[in-house]
């Protein structure tokens, strides 16, 4: 590399790093944290056991304890890798909405609150709601409303991921969707989440938001992390994350 593309790619780097760091939202200090006293829903998550993701949970729970939002974490075995892990959810969730009542919000566990979503999730009235990135449904964050068709969805994508795991599930999920609003006469109701309910924290494509209540700390850069040689930016970003995180919930997480 001669010298003057050497100071082109290092202006370049330094142009990007600058863009990160204004677009980065700060997470909320203790004094700056909206407490809402009615909660109207069940958070639901789940981990594998043994690894981790049980710190994810950790620090998930705390950053939902300091808003008075609880969150009902499971442990699970292991089903061999990261794919197939995924390929749960549906199996999860589809015992989580029998269980409980009322609307039910699944969050990846590598998530951390910043403000109570209810406020805003309450007035959703469909199926399912979830987040799509220019098209591609993103499964990290989902309400699930308390409708037999909820139901029947649940169980659709669990039989389809249980006869591959290997496929993501949110692959899945998106083509039952997709499909289903195409036919005649479509079983399910599907709302749109904004992206402040899946915010992923270095993304710069994300729409603009005043407030982020759900921000994904893609815990995946980790799992994926012996795959790729060399410098890991994304997994950088991600740790330095998750230290500016963990120092505003220090108190919490003893």
């Amino acid at each position: 590399m001669t010298t003057k593309f050497f100071y082109q790619f290092i202006d370049l780097f330094s142009a990007s790093k600058s863009k990160y760091r204004k677009h980065v939202i700060p997470f909320p200090m203790d004094s700056e944290i909206i407490i809402t006293p009615a909660v109207d829903g069940n958070i639901v998550a789940f981990y594998t056991s043994n690894s981790f993701y049980e710190q994810e949970a950790a620090r998930m729970e705390a950053s939902a304890k300091r808003l008075g939002l609880d969150v009902e974490t499971t442990a699970i075995e292991s089903a061999g890798s990261w794919v197939r892990n995924a390929a749960l959810k549906p199996t999860f969730l589809l015992e989580a909405r029998r269980k409980h009542r009322g609307p039910l919000l699944y969050v990846d566990v590598d998530s951390v609150f910043h403000r109570n979503p209810w406020p805003v999730l309450i007035g959703y009235e469909c199926d399912v709601a979830v987040y799509r990135e220019e098209g591609r449904l993103i499964s990290a964050t989902i309400l699930l409303n308390d409708t037999p068709a909820t139901v029947d969805l649940l169980e659709l994508w669990k039989e389809r991921c249980d006869e591959d795991p290997e496929i993501w599930d949110q692959v899945v999920l998106q083509d039952i969707l997709d499909q289903d609003s195409a036919s005649a006469k479509p079983k399910y109701s599907e709302g749109k989440l904004h992206s402040s309910f899946c915010w992923i924290f270095d993304r710069l494509s994300n729409e603009k938001t005043d407030a982020v209540y759900i921000e994904q700390l893609q815990a995946s850069r980790q799992a994926k992390a012996g795959e790729k040689r060399g410098r890991n930016k994304w997994l950088e970003r991600r740790n330095e994350r998750i230290e500016s995180i963990e120092k505003i919930l220090a108190p919490r997480l003893k």
